[in-house]
């Protein structure tokens, strides 16, 4: 993975080499800090899988790591996050105003990406549909986000059934579009295109699910966001709803008096964690998370064996006991 990472690094750089660099510089941010350049990989494996090569599939691996970039910018501006990868945030570093616009830009760099296929040899119809799937993506993540903070306005929970809707338009759309895209470069019939876009939904699930629990219990200087902060934000995850439908009334009360309190102290947040970690909680959606990742292998399972196939397997099996 490493190596494949490297080659989507030194090819991603190509997109920001340009004037004002202070708009390139702030734009580039993130993407120069690292990453686990997970939905390139899955992008890449799923289009050697079906016979496309590493080189005819960088500039969709890049489209794709770059929206989700550009995700992140504006997410962290919403969530007022102050760090994310170890270091300070996009809006940090350089300001909020700078910070749309350089997520404004990821944006547009994104589809100028896409659009670089037809320099590949794809088939004007294969662009057409890589272009429409990350239009997809885009509109889903949105409309996710949305969801995500109309609930963490709301005194209410949200369901299990809610709850997992919002995390597949906001997470699992990029996962899917990676799988998708890879599946069209590749050539695959219509039948895989759509066991892979599966594959990617239940891959999003998974990792989003892991997410929320390392929000918890990660530790900061392996995950480089801080602990605590989606309690500040008020972030109503399945953890969370898991952790109150378990505890005592007390513990209950308190744990509700410190969500969404900007304002809690860091002993508050601390005694909050004390309570997440002792219900039981973080290890039920773990499970929850191996579950969906075993349904996700079994849907690999059904392709021929290749090393793309097992680099995608393996990466799945590891998905639901990563701790970054």
């Amino acid at each position: 993975m490493k190596s494949l990472s490297l080659k989507v690094d030194d090819y991603l750089s190509t997109y920001f080499r340009k004037e004002p660099q202070f708009l390139y510089d702030a734009s580039y941010y993130l993407i120069r800090h690292g990453g686990k350049r997970q939905r390139p990989f899955i992008l890449i494996n799923s289009g050697m899988m079906f016979g496309a090569t590493l080189e005819s599939l960088l500039p969709a691996a890049a489209a794709i790591e770059i929206l989700h970039n550009f995700t992140l910018v504006h997410d962290d501006i919403m969530d007022n996050d102050k760090e994310r990868r170890g270091v300070p945030t996009v809006h940090v570093k350089f300001g909020v105003p700078m910070a749309i616009l350089a997520g404004d830009l990821l944006f547009a760099k994104s589809f100028e990406a896409a659009l670089n296929l037809l320099k590949k040899s794809y088939t004007h119809k294969q662009v057409v549909e890589v272009v429409k799937a990350l239009v997809t993506a885009s509109i889903e993540v949105c409309e996710g986000q949305a969801l995500d903070l109309k609930i963490a306005e709301s005194k209410d929970f949200p369901s299990k059934e809610e709850y997992y809707n919002l995390i597949e338009l906001k997470t699992s759309s990029l996962f899917k579009a990676c799988a998708t895209i890879g599946s069209i470069l590749g050539g695959a019939d219509e039948p895989s295109i759509e066991m892979l876009k599966e594959f990617g939904r239940l891959y999003g699930l998974c990792f989003q699910l892991v997410d929320d629990v390392l929000a918890v219990t990660g530790d900061p200087s392996i995950t480089g966001k801080p602990v605590g902060n989606d309690i500040r934000e008020g972030k109503k995850t399945l953890v969370i709803k898991y952790v109150l439908d378990s505890v005592s009334e007390r513990d209950r009360s308190k744990l509700l008096s410190i969500i969404g309190n900007r304002k809690a102290s860091n002993e508050e947040i601390n005694e909050a964690l004390s309570i997440i970690a002792s219900s039981g909680a973080p290890e039920r959606v773990r499970l929850e998370a191996k579950l969906i990742s075993e349904k996700a292998i079994l849907i690999l399972q059904n392709f021929p064996k290749s090393r793309a196939r097992d680099m995608l397997i393996n990466l799945t099996m590891e998905a639901s006991s990563r701790s970054r």
